[in-house]
């Protein structure tokens, strides 16, 4: 009989074998193997490279659909919860968005992947925006203030890929959330 092999089991292998050789050296023929499957089959489920990350991307999404990432009126509790999501994002798919930021510039096809993750950021600033206009945040474009608040997620999971020993600076979500409200509140 043979084994069933789930979606999860088949993306994890495309994206390692698409983090390791990048998204123009990946073949379709490797990532098959390394799933355990033949290629026809990859195809008739996902029909592509790119289709394999759009469904990791969509995965991704739907997480953050489950957070419950909205505006409740507990800045806090609401600002924690979009930094654990990108704190989480970073930790399982850190290696991917850097090679994403590292492969969008030579493959432009891969623009479309940011649709997702740009309806996100664009969910996000809106609850910022509105906490804006409570008063609760400073006034500024809710999209520095969102990069304010996890562009240091980002920069300690990048700089751990490239250099391990830099990254892991050791804050807690609570403890950038409440630097962060410090600065900005």
């Amino acid at each position: 009989m043979a084994r069933t092999i789930s979606d999860d089991q088949i993306l994890e292998a495309a994206l390692n074998v698409i983090v390791q050789r990048g998204y123009a050296g990946a073949t379709t023929r490797e990532i098959s193997t390394a799933a355990g499957m033949n290629e026809v089959t990859l195809f008739r489920r996902f029909g592509s490279k790119e289709q394999l990350l759009r469904a990791v991307v969509e995965q991704e999404a739907q997480r953050f659909s489950l957070l419950g990432i909205e505006y409740t009126g507990d800045l806090e509790g609401d600002l924690l919860r979009v930094v654990c999501f990108y704190r989480d994002l970073m930790r399982v798919r850190g290696r991917i968005i850097a090679m994403l930021i590292n492969e969008i510039p030579r493959q432009p096809e891969l623009m479309g992947l940011m649709e997702t993750p740009l309806q996100i950021f664009i969910s996000i600033t809106a609850m910022i925006k509105r906490y804006q206009d409570d008063g609760a945040l400073v006034e500024e474009p809710p999209e520095q203030t969102l990069l304010a608040l996890v562009g240091p997620l980002f920069l300690d999971g990048l700089l751990g890929f490239v250099q391990p020993q830099l990254g892991g600076a050791g804050f807690t979500p609570e403890e950038l959330v409440a630097r962060f409200l410090h600065g900005r509140a």
